[in-house]
């Protein structure tokens, strides 16, 4: 398979331990000081992606972990600690991404999962949860070949959660929810880049509708479709975000000034932002390159957070074959140097991170899957 589409790495000997509960192991110190050694939860055979949210009414941030190779999403709950619990696994076809939204309106979390199913039609996937960490399908959609990446929000404004997804062979669809955990028929938006990959939903032009923004992995583009206020999307605007491969995008006030803008994670180049001109046009990419050492490869995907509490939001970002690494942000857009993150023990990283406040201290820390440990790191912020 090319590169633009990076199936999760498969092991030319893979030995299989059976390990139960929590993993006592311990990375070394993270530079700065910034978060705590890594503890590292048991995740399945080959995490891929993460989201934090709160699944049950406790109040704590839950993780859900996608396992694209074996068919499987585990649900780790959070003890409100820092700590999990033992995770509860369910089967679903091929999950690859995971995006988190209230799909029937009755105040819990539910998931909506993409299937990768390769060169043939992939799906997408409503989950309702029960409140109690639990999920059921209620319902799975056709979504367009080589799912990739999806995205919720309410973009028609009936005050419904709809689904966009993003496909690797060219273009966009756009599912409304009914309401009732349940999706119509898409609309598809193709794109004039080539490999769309991570989508996010944001309000891009400050009109109060949810725009998206697409990494498109070759060529290192991004694009964006501006929604016309009904759900319906304009032709969409590519923007160059460093040459390479975009693989993942997020949408973030990264100056205080109410102009949304672009984080993208480009796996040949670095961390890329892209900044507002203040209707939902870009300017010049500006590259922020990894650090050098253990973690020199450029990201997989990119969290955005105030991780330092100085008012001013930061980004962290994962690495498949090294160590992840953040970025403290000045609040004007720009970013200091790449520190690392010292999460994998001297083996391959993640293709996914996500920040969340697991332990009531008003700090957000991060979890990362490693795919080839079959383990989640979780990282306490020291602040």
């Amino acid at each position: 398979m090319n590169r633009q589409w990076k199936e999760p790495m498969k092991c030319t000997v893979w030995i299989c331990a059976a390990v139960f509960g929590t993993l006592g192991l311990m990375g070394s110190d993270a530079s700065a000081g910034q978060f705590e050694k890594a503890a590292y939860y048991r995740a399945g055979q080959r995490p891929y992606q993460v989201v934090a949210a709160q699944f049950t009414s406790s109040g704590n941030i839950d993780l859900a972990v996608s396992n694209y190779a074996t068919s499987q999403i585990f649900v780790l709950l959070g003890n409100g600690d820092g700590t999990f619990q033992a995770p509860i696994k369910f089967s679903i076809p091929s999950p690859i991404a995971l995006a988190v939204g209230d799909m029937n309106g009755d105040g819990k979390e539910d998931l909506v999962v993409a299937e990768y199913q390769g060169t043939v039609e992939s799906s997408v996937a409503v989950l309702l949860g029960d409140g109690s960490g639990r999920f059921r399908q209620s319902g799975s959609y056709l979504s367009g070949v080589e799912t990739t990446g999806v995205a919720v929000a309410d973009f028609n404004g009936d005050g419904y959660i709809d689904v966009a997804v993003a496909n690797n062979t060219g273009n966009v669809k756009v599912f409304f929810g009914t309401g009732k955990g349940t999706l119509e028929r898409p609309t598809t938006y193709s794109l004039a880049g080539t490999n769309p990959y991570g989508i996010a939903a944001g309000d891009l032009d400050g009109d109060g509708h949810p725009d998206l923004a697409v990494a498109e992995a070759i060529g290192g583009s991004v694009a964006v479709l501006l929604n016309d206020g009904t759900g319906k999307f304009k032709k969409p605007v590519t923007y160059n975000a460093g040459g390479g491969e975009a693989r993942d995008v997020k949408i973030a006030d990264l100056r205080n000034s109410g102009d949304q803008d672009l984080v993208v994670a480009n796996a040949s180049q670095g961390m890329v932002v892209l900044l507002n001109q203040g209707n939902g046009t870009f300017g010049k990419p500006a590259i922020y390159r990894p650090c050098s050492g253990k973690c020199s490869a450029g990201p997989e995907a990119c969290t955005v957070a105030d991780f330092n509490l100085d008012g001013n939001l930061d980004v962290a970002c994962a690495a498949n074959i090294d160590d992840s690494y953040f970025f403290y942000g000045n609040g004007k857009g720009n970013f200091g140097a790449a520190i690392p993150i010292s999460d994998t023990i001297k083996t391959d990283g993640g293709f996914s991170i996500a920040a969340g406040d697991f332990n009531h201290d008003q700090a957000p820390d991060l979890a990362i899957p490693i795919e080839l440990k079959g383990k989640v790191a979780i990282l306490l912020n020291t602040q």
